[in-house]
């Protein structure tokens, strides 16, 4: 077992009344590691082959519209599949799921409320165009008579 204690306990926040921080240092650590990584390489490795075989299919062969279709629809789905496996694509699906919770959670409004604040929002746009529109005119006249052309 290691011991770790800070140089100058009276720097950094460090307090004497606490207790040094342990460090067991552990052979296997390293290939734990490793090992969690292996799936993530593999994943990103799969999305560049996937990628660069779909861009060599697309601009060195000749293939027909609907074959073209078939072939970028299965390099998406290979991609979010190779994507899974990697720690962001797992953080991505986990804030997902997250966000479809949240969305399960909203209160909707109803179809009456919907369409009062649709019509409120129409009706103050008009407003406000004519209104714009007013100012432009009275500008338009005003400059007018400014610079004598109108």
């Amino acid at each position: 077992m290691v011991e770790w204690r800070s140089p100058k306990p009276q720097v950094g926040g460090s307090k004497p009344s606490w207790p040094a921080n342990t460090c067991i240092v552990n052979m296997n650590s390293n290939i734990e590691v490793i090992s969690k990584k292996i799936p993530g390489i593999f994943g990103w490795a799969g999305v560049a082959v996937v990628t660069v075989l779909a861009f060599l299919g697309k601009y060195y062969f000749k293939f027909s519209a609907p074959s073209q279709a078939i072939m970028w629809l299965s390099w998406f789905i290979l991609t979010l599949l190779f994507l899974y496996f990697t720690a962001k694509g797992k953080q991505v699906f986990v804030f997902a799921q997250e966000s479809k919770l949240e969305l399960q959670k909203v209160v909707w409004p109803a179809r009456a409320e919907t369409v009062q604040t649709t019509m409120i929002v129409m009706a103050m746009v008009a407003v406000t165009g004519f209104v714009l529109w007013a100012v432009d005119l009275s500008m338009m006249w005003i400059i007018g008579k400014i610079t004598h052309l109108g």
